[in-house]
């Protein structure tokens, strides 16, 4: 199983996340609250879109304020922002892979945007077991370094903690995992 790509542009609004994918995956960065349509933006500067978008930020990305209000009332399930911009960003006829979580019903979804530029969409969460093996062998033969993902290690009985510091992007939290 190999996987490339020419280019892979990582966009976010937190710095510290920003910098470690930098840092770590050698991957371009955006950060979407220094443009004012950053789908638009990343459309530009790939020519015309990218061939795959992949949105994992799923419906707790950052809500604008009429989400949130949407969300109060129970009309709207979340924040729909990564989806926004993969709609904008990706090349027609290409591909957009959801694989953030969204469990609500949603206003406004783009459907026009990705129905008009004949994109495919492609959802579920991450297929992991057929790909464990393959894991495996890249961290035993230290291609992979668990430390750069895995910024807290902690104890079974600080979970909720862990949940928290996760959930509010506190503390530089990228990746929580509980030891017995």
């Amino acid at each position: 199983m190999q996987f490339s790509a020419k280019r892979v542009i990582a966009v976010d609004y937190l710095n510290y996340r920003l910098k470690h994918a930098k840092k770590t995956n050698k991957v371009e960065i955006v950060n979407f609250e220094d443009h004012e349509n950053v789908g638009e933006y990343l459309k530009e500067i790939t020519k015309g879109g990218a061939d795959a978008v992949i949105d994992c930020s799923g419906m707790s990305d950052k809500m604008t304020p009429l989400e949130y209000l949407a969300a109060g009332m129970k009309l709207h399930g979340g924040a729909m922002g990564g989806l926004v911009i993969a709609s904008q960003a990706v090349r027609k006829a290409r591909t957009i892979q959801i694989t953030g979580v969204y469990g609500g019903r949603y206003n406004g979804f783009p459907l026009g945007d990705i129905f008009q530029r004949n994109v495919d969409i492609k959802t579920g969460q991450a297929p992991v077991i057929p790909y464990m093996p393959f894991l495996y062998n890249l961290i035993s033969e230290g291609k992979v370094d668990m430390g750069d993902v895995i910024t807290h290690a902690l104890p079974l009985d600080q979970a909720e903690h862990g949940y928290e510091v996760f959930d509010t992007r506190t503390d530089h939290c990228i990746k929580v995992i509980l030891k017995p």
